[in-house]
């Protein structure tokens, strides 16, 4: 809590306040008062000739105009006296030499993007990431099958950015992890380090253990090349989660001891894979990618085995060898070709300093057959080639960092200095103007690359990775941002992460966001948090202009250790900036040089809540439950001036009215209106009871609460600190008549509204959500509440107001910022005036109306003062400052989740300060969000936001047409509503046809007796339904089922159908077959006769599927008919279709076969009832003494007569087979 005024009456004082409180017009606003821009150098020589020989060599506000105005150089009265303003830093209104070349220096400052720079949190900030590496040894190489290459031809280069939209991170961009260990175990990761599958790596022919010495990932074509002992490189297939042996080369001269890839997405330029051995030479296989190049899968060779010579003899023509013999003396240690420089790379170590004598060529770079020798005492371990920045940077025994012009061979541009050990590993952020390096220790040091200054430490491999393990492998990933450290342990490590803006916009601060401020003389914002942090801004470019660091600090056992800023102020005249931290420590600034001008302190280890800065005096207030005054900057520096202590609990924030009073308040919910002037308070409340007159008066129980030892508040939350005190002590408070204390959270003086009984003045937050109005006048009081909050446990954290005291702006513990219209409430009658709500309306789209009554609204529809004009949800945490400027009508709030946010009046989302993404187009002269547009909602809010929420900050409300519902009788007149689809506003059109719930559903009649709903609140979670009644459920009876039902369920499908080889004839129906002419034998043997042809369709009924049954207008279908309505009457419904069955109805023809001769016809259940279900054309004679031939059409259905029943049954299954035993 932080305000500045004045108390004094001092005219010039005064006049210099009016300059800077924006009471001008806009049109005088339009002329900037920046003098960069408009002196040239003779101007500039003209002016210091006149500082020299003015008096004193200092001049006036009035003697620096005439000689601007003299080098032609005017402004308007306004605009000087705020450039005056700007240029006299020692508060005396006199301006040397000094002071004006400091303003035009910072000014120049101000436009150095080296500013924008400096990052608020270390380049590797997050922990890492450990995992094991599940091989049987240490990985002795890792390797990256990569989506994108890390080259890009030089017209595809485009300007890198510093966030992402979430792509890089997705598996299909991230690529595949592949780690080896020696002996031939391979394992592929995720990007994510989640463990996909295994595979082995080992020779075809050699009969001993595989040495693996290299892994290298052939990305383009999806193949990964290991390189052993056995002088042999295996290329090994990886396509569609497979590891197939593609081909090997064998017999190399020298066997390999690094490998590197270098390619291109787009396919057109030939890809290299670039060999160094331990004899010093390099060797190149080159290709083109199109179809995979030589690693074309061809049918009958799925191996290719070969040897070194014959690839350089042409065996492979797809294969293009080149060597570079005896390149180096000693073995390749790092290797890397540049497509766009067509550059080979390759560096070696020289240990032996007595036979190279630090003459050794530590590095070669090869181009076109011309070498350059990079000279480096002990040679080189690892290097890094940047296309973009044109740099080389080395690393090697001799612990130094060089960075090279990739032309300039002779001398390096910088050599960085700080390791203690062999560099085993360098990469560069070219993006980031970084560079990384870790030594044989496990330290990474991170350097910038302009600056050439190291700008972290990071030890945290000693930790992790134990002190045995040496041989650690490290590749870095440039598209995620990430180095794998690989050893017995695989440890991913971020460097610098790109920001997520579809996650957040950024962030303001390192640590939450604890005070904001608005400079009106340099019309900038000014940052405070918890992080120890200042930060000057540009809102109207969104730069980040001053950045001051580790501003308030403590020495703890020789370390030192950030302290958290929790109140700021600005002076009168804005040109200082004064800071209050957690351990009670004071600081005054000159912000715009970084300069310190006074330390001060109120008490040891007591946090300061709340400064005010007011003329001539600096008054501060924290824990130590009493008013400190200091001195101003101008006078003379004594002993600080303690005011009484009526106070028995914390001050938590407090407030001033310019020349009449301040009011403070605690956390037990004390408030005390003191005189400004004299010190003095003259009333005293409790929020608790606010009508209740408190005598200002120490009770002996006060007294002896005043003296006990101060909790330890900062390490418990603020309700939980007053409930412990509480219940150690509940006497102690009994005269505020309540047990657990309500304390406040804010307070807010109405600096136009006068001091009077009737005019509610001053606004107490309590942290139950209310907010209570009282009048600072000696005889006024508490006035009016009202509640501000719309969900149970909020409460509100900060409030501001407009230059007019027309609009109070909240922001909430949740995150909400609400707009109230106040400018009627707690006034008399006879000043209010007419509201307009349409412009109101225009101007807040919250007001217009809606369908449903949103929860904001219903929690303020009682509540007809203040009117609220706007709410939604601006941060996820809590909001712990806001700010309004008045002129643009900007609302600028920081929250505990480490930004701070530029909203307009109406709602719209401007922007967040420091983030990655482009700055929207605002100005100090006009207001902000006039235009008619859809404005984004912040990543984070838009996850959660409710509905309101998306229409105040999107500045977008769907319409939705509601029609009236038409009766019943009318809507069934007119037939099927039309279905609409998709369109949002005939959502809710059609209501639901009556009956809602059907014919099958009715609701329960009314009791007489009214029952009472009793709900068990005593849950976290209340079930809505528990108290409907739940009738038990009964058993369903289930009906016999027919025999006719449980005799079809038993049959088999297939049975009806036989193997058909016959031809169909499309001119007649579908189930006219024609079946071939079966050839039976008799059961004598040798006898074959011919079987009879199945009558023509004409004889056969009609009948209407496949089975063989009747039409319905057929006379058997008419026949069945009346026989199915006679078996109705009997049983549960039974139809006897064998009583009333013709013998002429045989089954039909078409779809039956004849059993072949020699075997025992099928009485099958299923084939009687086929045979029944269809009419008998004609009888075939069978003849004597030789066995008939069985067809379905000349079987007769099995039917036996009961003895008891005359009716015929159908045969079963076990009648049929007896019948077929018969001779």
């Amino acid at each position: 809590m932080s305000l500045i005024y004045f108390a004094s009456g001092d005219s010039h004082a005064n006049i210099e306040y009016q300059t800077i409180s924006s009471t001008a017009t806009e049109a005088n606003l339009e002329q900037s008062e920046r003098l960069h821009d408009r002196i040239s150098k003779a101007q500039f020589q003209k002016l210091y000739e006149r500082f020299k020989s003015a008096p004193d060599q200092v001049v006036g506000c009035g003697d620096l105009r005439r000689m601007l105005e003299d080098v032609d150089i005017s402004f308007s009265d306004f605009t000087y006296t705020r450039l005056f303003l700007k240029i006299n830093q020692n508060h005396d209104f006199m301006i040397d030499w000094n002071e004006f070349v400091s303003y035009l220096i910072f000014g120049f400052q101000d436009e150095d993007p080296s500013s924008q720079k400096e990052s608020l949190i270390m380049p590797i900030s997050t922990a890492p990431v450990v995992r094991k590496t599940e091989h049987r040894s240490a990985v002795c190489c890792i390797t990256l099958l990569k989506v994108k290459s890390d080259q890009t031809p030089l017209e595809d280069i485009t300007e890198s950015t510093n966030y992402s939209f979430g792509g890089e991170d997705s598996p299909e961009n991230s690529g595949m992890w592949v780690t080896a260990s020696h002996e031939g175990q391979l394992r592929f990761w995720s990007a994510h380090m989640e463990p996909l599958r295994s595979a082995v790596s080992e020779s075809i022919h050699l009969k001993v253990p595989t040495w693996i010495l290299a892994l290298q990932a052939l990305s383009d074509v999806s193949i990964v090349c290991t390189s052993s002992t056995e002088r042999e490189l295996r290329f090994h297939e990886t396509i569609a989660s497979t590891f197939t042996l593609r081909m090997v080369i064998r017999s190399l001269p020298f066997a390999v001891y690094c490998m590197s890839y270098a390619f291109y997405n787009n396919g057109k330029t030939h890809s290299r894979l670039v060999l160094g051995d331990y004899a010093g030479n390099v060797r190149i296989l080159s290709y083109s990618p199109y179809l995979r190049g030589p690693f074309q899968a061809k049918p009958g060779a799925a191996l290719v085995e070969l040897t070194w010579a014959d690839v350089l003899r042409g065996r492979i023509p797809l294969l293009i060898p080149k060597e570079y013999i005896n390149l180096h003396n000693e073995l390749i240690s790092c290797v890397y070709y540049s497509l766009h420089m067509n550059t080979l790379f390759a560096s070696a170590e020289y240990r032996n300093t007595k036979k190279y004598r630090g003459r050794c060529p530590g590095l070669i770079m090869v181009s076109n057959e011309d070498r350059n020798n990079f000279r480096i005492p002990l040679g080189v371990s690892v290097f890094y080639v940047s296309e973009v920045k044109n740099i080389l940077v080395t690393g090697g025994p001799d612990t130094f960092v060089r960075i090279w012009d990739v032309y300039i061979s002779s001398e390096p541009s910088a050599i960085l200095t700080g390791h203690n050990g062999g560099i085993v590993a360098v990469f560069v952020q070219p993006e980031e103007n970084k560079v990384y390096s870790v030594d044989y220790h496990k330290i990474i040091k991170v350097w910038d690359l302009q600056e050439h200054t190291l700008l972290q430490t990071y030890g945290e491999l000693v930790r992790i990775i134990h002190p045995s393990e040496m041989d650690i492998k490290y590749y870095y990933h440039s598209h995620l941002r990430e180095l794998m450290v690989a050893g017995r342990k695989l440890i991913q490590i971020k460097c610098c992460p790109r920001v997520r803006v579809d996650l957040t916009d950024g962030n303001t601060h390192a640590a939450p966001v604890s005070v904001v401020l608005y400079n009106r003389l340099f019309r900038n914002i000014v940052t405070c948090g918890l992080d120890s942090y200042i930060i000057v801004w540009d809102p109207w470019t969104g730069r980040r202009k001053i950045i001051m660091k580790n501003c308030h600090t403590k020495m703890i056992y020789g370390e030192t250790i950030d302290i958290e800023i929790t109140a700021a102020c600005f002076d009168p005249l804005e040109q200082f900036l004064l800071t209050g931290a957690r351990d009670g420590s004071l600081k005054i600034w000159n912000y715009n040089n970084s300069v310190v001008v006074r330390n001060m302190s109120i008490q040891i280890d007591q946090e300061v809540t709340a400064v005010i800065w007011v003329v001539d005096r600096i008054l501060a207030m924290g824990w130590d439950r009493q008013v400190t005054e200091f001195n101003d900057v101008g006078g003379e520096y004594g002993d600080p001036k303690k005011w009484a202590k009526f106070h028995t609990d914390d001050i938590t924030c407090a407030d001033v009215k310019l020349g009449e009073g301040v009011v403070t308040a605690t956390y037990s919910g004390e408030i005390i209106f003191w005189k400004l002037e004299t010190g003095q308070p003259y009333r005293r409340y409790n929020v608790m009871d606010p009508s209740k007159f408190i005598e200002l008066k120490l009770t002996a129980e006060e007294e002896k609460l005043s003296r006990r030892t101060k909790r330890m508040s900062s390490l418990l939350g603020v309700n939980k600190r007053n409930t412990s005190l509480l219940s150690s002590k509940p006497d102690e408070i009994k005269d505020y008549g309540a047990k657990i204390p309500v304390s406040v959270q804010a307070v807010l003086f109405l600096q136009k509204r006068p001091m009077t009984k009737e005019h509610g003045s001053v606004f107490i937050s309590l942290d139950t959500g209310i907010i209570q109005v009282y009048s600072h006048h000696q005889h006024g009081g508490y006035i009016k509440e009202f509640v501000a909050v719309h969900k149970v446990g909020d409460c509100v954290l900060t409030m501001a107001t407009d230059r007019k005291n027309r609009f109070l702006y909240t922001g909430t513990a949740f995150g909400y910022i609400k707009v109230w219209h106040i400018i009627n409430y707690c006034i008399p009658e006879e000043e209010k005036t007419h509201v307009c709500m349409p412009r109101l309306r225009l101007d807040f789209i919250f007001l217009r109306k809606e369908i449903f009554l949103t929860r904001a609204k219903r929690m303020v529809r009682n509540q007809p003062e203040p009117m609220l004009v706007s709410s939604y949800k601006g941060h996820l945490k809590a909001i712990n400052s806001l700010r309004f400027i008045n002129l643009p009508k900007i609302i600028f709030s920081g929250s505990h989740d480490y930004s701070c946010r530029l909203w307009t009046q109406g709602g719209r989302y401007l922007g967040t300060l420091g983030t990655v993404l482009p700055w929207s187009k605002l100005t100090p002269f006009e207001r902000a969000g006039e235009e008619n547009r859809a404005y984004r909602l912040p990543p984070d809010i838009k996850k959660v936001a409710s509905s309101t929420t998306l229409k105040v900050i999107s500045g977008i409300q769907h319409s939705f047409q509601v029609k009236r519902a038409k009766p019943t009788e009318e809507r069934e007149d007119e037939g099927e509503v039309e279905d609409t689809g998709a369109d949002m506003k005939n959502m809710f059109d059609r209501p639901l046809r009556e009956p809602i719930l059907g014919k099958h559903f009715a609701l329960p009649g009314r009791s007489a007796i009214e029952q009472r709903i009793e709900l068990d609140t005593a849950q976290l979670y209340v079930p809505i339904y528990s108290h409907l009644r739940v009738h038990p459920s009964e058993i369903m009876e289930n009906l016999p089922m027919p025999p006719i039902i449980s005799q079809l369920k038993g049959e088999n499908y297939l049975d009806h159908y036989m193997p058909v080889v016959g031809k169909v004839d499309t001119s007649s129906s579908a189930i006219n077959i024609r079946e071939p002419i079966k050839v039976g034998r008799s059961r004598a043997g040798g006898t074959l006769r011919q079987a009879p042809r199945v009558s023509s369709s004409r004889d056969k009924p009609k009948t209407n599927s496949v089975l063989g049954m009747p039409r319905a207008g057929t006379s058997l279908g008419k026949s069945m008919a009346n026989s199915a309505k006679a078996g109705v009457s009997s049983g549960y419904g039974r139809t006897n279709f064998a009583a009333s069955r013709p013998r002429s109805y045989s089954p039909t023809s078409s779809i039956s076969s004849h059993i072949k001769t020699g075997r025992k016809p099928d009485f099958s259940a299923g084939k009687a009832k086929a045979a029944w279900s269809s009419h008998k054309a004609k009888q075939v004679p069978t003849p004597a003494k030789a066995k008939p031939e069985f067809t379905l059409a000349n079987t007769k259905p099995a039917v036996r007569r009961n003895k008891r029943d005359a009716s015929p049954i159908k045969a079963t299954t076990s009648t049929a087979k007896a019948q077929n035993k018969k001779p």
